[in-house]
């Protein structure tokens, strides 16, 4: 285990806050860790009767493009749960309503670095609902069968780590054959 000797505070955003640590390592020596503070979040698979996964894609400044994911957000409304949260971000970004609810599982992101734990959900039964994207999103929002989602993922256009994840804990097979060993 490490023992946190000091911790300094380096900044205090609106999603996270960082901070510098000093830490005793079990053999005696002291170091640095960085560390992002963050309140949780939260990851939904939507799956129609039909076997189709809703995915939203929208414009990821830090990678310089869009990228195809399950809808997720922060848990960074004051006092939700992290269930209120899902379903307020399924309406927010795919404008759906559930009508079954699954937790899948949770995990961190990042944990060299980041405490972030994010909590995923299956949610089917799915109906339209009203949902407002907050002022700095916007989404495309599409059903896919499991062939293209296989096609997304073949191809490289599933990039991102939660949605891939997501769909694994799903159950969605997104090899369309066994993978070769390594």
């Amino acid at each position: 285990m490490e023992e946190r000797i000091e911790s300094q505070s380096v900044y205090n955003g609106k999603l996270f806050q960082v901070f510098k640590d000093r830490v005793r390592l079990p053999n005696g020596n002291a170091t640095t860790r960085e560390i992002v503070r963050h309140p949780g979040s939260v990851a939904i698979v939507p799956r129609h009767k039909d076997g189709r996964v809703v995915l939203v894609r929208q414009y990821r400044y830090v990678t310089g493009r869009e990228l195809w994911e399950i809808p997720a957000g922060t848990l960074d409304k004051p006092g939700e749960g992290i269930a209120e949260g899902a379903r307020r971000e399924l309406a927010e970004e795919a404008r759906l309503s559930a009508g079954k609810w699954t937790t899948l599982g949770s995990a961190y992101l990042m944990p060299g670095y980041c405490d972030e734990r994010m909590t995923f959900y299956l949610a089917e039964d799915l109906s339209p609902t009203e949902g407002h994207a907050e002022l700095d999103e916007s989404f495309s929002v599409n059903p896919f069968d499991v062939h293209d989602l296989q096609v997304l993922r073949s191809s490289g256009e599933l990039q991102d780590a939660k949605t891939l994840l997501g769909l694994a804990w799903a159950g969605v097979p997104l090899w369309d054959e066994p993978r070769p060993r390594r």
